[in-house]
């Protein structure tokens, strides 16, 4: 809506990242007549301000008129983006599983290394388990991609972005 942009476009500019991160719920799905347009409204901020940007799904983003993959290709196919859709050759549950590394600073003993892991997990929208109803969850899939993924990288430093619908600290950090 309108004045949440305002409020993006304030904080961004108070704020003067280097990366914007949209943990979910990006759009009211079942108020969106046209999902995309309704994403690119969302994202806007940091595309008009030149930022780099990356996304997870929430719980919502899927119920107008785009599927949960269709909202995540749409996503992956944006200006200055840095979401993916899930890592290439892996089975693995939902979508937009991915992770980015941080390098560090160049001229520095860090340049050229990675000094920090960003994940970004699909937290799913609804059970698919009849027998347990409500909201979806992280699944076996996704925990062991994370722990081959970071075990393989060896970087102490990690920081998990996933959807919390009740929660609201949007990442958790270890």
């Amino acid at each position: 809506d309108l004045n949440t942009t305002a409020f993006l476009y304030r904080v961004i500019r108070a704020e003067d990242p280097d990366l914007v991160v949209f943990t979910g719920d990006n759009i009211f799905g079942a108020d969106s007549t046209d999902a995309a347009k309704s994403m690119d409204a969302a994202i806007a901020p940091a595309i008009t301000m030149n930022l780099r940007w990356a996304a997870v799904l929430g719980n919502h983003d899927q119920e107008g008129t785009l599927s949960r993959e269709g909202v995540m290709r749409h996503l992956v196919g944006m200006k200055n983006t840095l979401s993916r859709f899930n890592p290439e050759g892996v089975e693995i549950d939902g979508f937009g599983n991915y992770n980015l590394e941080v390098g560090g600073v160049e001229g520095t003993l860090l340049a050229n290394k990675s000094v920090l892991n960003l994940y970004f997990l699909d937290s799913g929208d609804r059970s698919t388990v009849w027998w347990i109803p409500g909201y979806g969850w992280i699944k076996a899939s996704q925990q062991a991609w994370f722990k081959q993924t970071s075990l393989s990288l060896q970087v102490n430093k990690l920081v998990i972005c996933h959807h919390l619908g009740v929660i609201l600290t949007p990442c958790t950090f270890y």
